[in-house]
């Protein structure tokens, strides 16, 4: 999972995850541009920009739903499951109406069955929310926010159902029917958002890829430069000998 955040002065920050860790890349790309933000991360890293900061969710090695800064003593457990009971996962951190959220689904072990929630990730956290509907497997979440309204794509792959987020669950169409009942206007600014960001995945893509090729010519020339010396050292060793007895 990649993630692009736009900053000030024109700069962007990448941030991905690679084996257990969370890296990140500064761009314009500069020396000392990739730094490491955490360890000991297992997936479903997500992040967005929350009062001019950015904020992180990620699951542990350990399962645990952490919340994170840019700092690392911002860390906070917000979810924990230790024995790996309830598989909390689908995490998607969602800035909304001044307000932070995390969307998420788990596991109901007793019935083996999925829901999805929502959660307010502020000092005070607020009691989890069960979004409509039960499922077998997984289920697909997803915000999208567009024209001042956040709407969420919840459910069975391909049995999604789009809902309006207000302070209820507003259904607003349903994968499934023969014709949906957005409006059209409302349905060319999501394919117009689904777009944009298949576009940012993509620029995300481009961007590690030039990355890479340019770490490996600096670990090519750190390699060039450690030979040279060590040639220049052994040159000198020959042209002046120590001389004995000293």
């Amino acid at each position: 999972m990649s993630l692009l955040f736009e900053l000030e002065q024109h700069q962007k920050l990448v941030v991905y995850e690679e084996g257990n860790q969370i890296l990140a890349v500064r761009l314009p790309l500069r020396r000392g541009g990739e730094f490491r933000m955490r360890d000991g991360c297992l997936s479903d890293l997500t992040g967005v920009i929350y009062r001019g900061n950015i904020r992180l969710a990620w699951q542990s090695l350990e399962h645990h739903i952490i919340l994170s800064g840019t700092e690392e003593q911002s860390d906070r457990i917000v979810l924990s499951d230790g024995y790996h009971v309830r598989q909390y996962g689908g995490l998607k951190l969602v800035a909304k109406d001044q307000g932070l959220w995390l969307l998420y689904s788990a596991k109901e072990p007793e019935k083996d069955v999925w829901h999805a929630y929502v959660q307010q990730m502020e000092e005070e956290m607020g009691e989890p929310q069960e979004l409509p509907g039960t499922y077998e497997k997984r289920p697909v979440l997803q915000a999208v926010q567009e024209g001042g309204y956040t709407f969420l794509l919840v459910g069975a792959e391909g049995e999604e159902q789009l809902y309006q987020w207000e302070k209820t669950w507003i259904l607003l169409a349903e994968e499934n029917q023969e014709e949906k009942l957005l409006p059209g206007e409302l349905q060319n600014q999501l394919d117009l958002r689904q777009a944009q960001l298949e576009e940012k995945d993509r620029q995300i893509a481009y961007i590690r890829e030039e990355y890479e090729k340019l770490r490996q010519i600096a670990l090519k020339l750190q390699e060039d430069g450690r030979r040279m010396k060590e040639y220049i050292g052994i040159k000198r060793k020959k042209e002046y000998p120590p001389e004995s007895g000293s």
